[in-house]
């Protein structure tokens, strides 16, 4: 081979090189600009769903740890016939359903002024009922009572919440009892307030008497939220260093919400990404939980029970009587199996929502012998009448 031809075929190979060399640098770039706007369009979604000026307000707040008693934390457990959902300042504790949960709320949510909220709904038409306590819980477990509900600490639409009677058997939740508004079933909103004085207070009283019953562990669910926001914030700070050292001219374009038309990148029914305004709520989220502590950021996913939803609320009913009376509390308590709804699921019921009679229980149990006996005497009646109408029909009629 002449030397212009291998000077040709090394030149040949370099130009493929740095080809194949720019191919996968550019292929690097698309693939961390994917990720880049996967994490903001994640970050975008939760500040939608869980509000960018709630968790901005949030971002202000200055340290809250003397709110809290020393060596003390704030544990809320809580229950429902059938569903409910809490917050406490407007952010979102948790839900349940027939089954007592126990959430720590951080002190980072505390305010001097504090308003704890329950939505509380039936689905079944059996019974309606919440209960909840708010405890300070001391570094042996103790608890110390802060407010509960049936104290007359609790709010229904402008009135004191009443104690019920409930037939069936409760969680143990120490000096709760169980409440509802002026109707049965349907859909409420109870609310309780406290503040830093009584946490004071509440830190003096003796402990509790035993230990309440079992209960589910959950971590506040905007504390998850928040932890979230921070862990992506994060991501995406590093994918943008990555872009920018990558940058070549002409340089990337950064997304803006949308170029010529509003339907360009957009997120459906949702509208256009507002990455400027989501962002914004995350950096100040991110800023504010660098001198958390590490356990209050900690990310944690349980495993949640389903909820029916407001959808299958139960019409309210006016009650005759809310006389409380003796009530089966137990420490091992366990939620019911599933049962009926407004929508007709499960156990059916007759008129005016009274069971079914014995009648139709017996009818609905038949063997198919007793269905073929009840069939071949209808087909046997059919029979008789029949022939007795061809008689008359084929008789001879009489005229004067």
């Amino acid at each position: 081979m002449s030397g212009s031809a291998r000077w040709m075929h090394w030149l040949a190979w370099a130009v493929c090189g740095v080809g194949w060399a720019s191919a996968a640098a550019a292929d690097d770039v698309v693939a961390l600009r994917q990720q880049y706007n996967q994490v903001s369009a994640s970050i975008d979604t939760l500040v939608r769903l869980y509000g960018g000026d709630k968790l901005r307000e949030l971002a202000k707040q200055k340290d809250n740890s003397r709110l809290l008693p020393a060596n003390s934390k704030l544990v809320l457990i809580f229950w429902a016939d059938d569903e409910a959902e809490l917050y406490l300042n407007g952010h979102r504790i948790g839900e349940t359903r027939l089954t007592p949960t126990r959430v720590e709320i951080p002190v980072v949510y505390l305010l001097r002024s504090n308003v704890l909220r329950a939505h509380c709904w039936d689905t079944d038409r059996v019974e309606s009922g919440f209960m909840a306590g708010l405890y300070l819980q001391d570094s042996r477990g103790r608890l110390r009572k802060v407010l509960a509900t049936g104290a007359g600490r609790w709010w229904v639409a402008g009135q004191r919440a009443e104690p019920r009677f409930y037939s069936h058997s409760l969680p143990d939740i120490p000096g709760a009892e169980v409440i509802w508004g002026t109707k049965l079933f349907g859909e409420i909103e109870l609310e309780a307030r406290f503040d830093a004085a009584q946490l004071a207070r509440a830190a003096r009283r003796r402990p509790l008497a035993g230990a309440p019953g079992t209960a589910r562990h959950q971590p506040m669910e905007t504390h998850l939220v928040v932890s979230r926001l921070v862990h992506l914030q994060k991501q995406r700070d590093e994918l943008a260093q990555k872009l920018q050292a990558r940058r070549r001219s002409p340089q990337d374009v950064l997304y803006q919400g949308f170029v010529r038309r509003r339907l360009a990148f957009s997120l459906g029914k949702a509208s256009k990404l507002a990455e400027v305004e989501s962002i914004d709520a995350a950096k100040k989220l991110l800023a504010w939980t660098e001198a958390l502590p590490a356990p209050e950021r900690e990310l944690i996913f349980p495993k949640k029970q389903a909820l029916k939803g407001t959808s299958h609320i139960v019409p309210q009913r006016a009650t005759a009587s809310t006389a409380p009376g003796e009530a089966d509390r137990r420490r091992d308590y366990a939620p019911p199996a599933v049962r009926g709804s407004a929508k007709g699921e499960g156990r059916s019921t007759g008129p005016g929502g009274q069971e079914p009679s014995a009648r139709s229980i017996r009818l609905g149990r038949s063997t198919p012998w007793e269905l073929w006996g009840i069939a071949t005497g209808l087909l046997f009646y059919l029979g008789v009448v029949s022939r007795q109408w061809w008689k008359l029909f084929r008789a001879k009629g009489w005229t004067s």
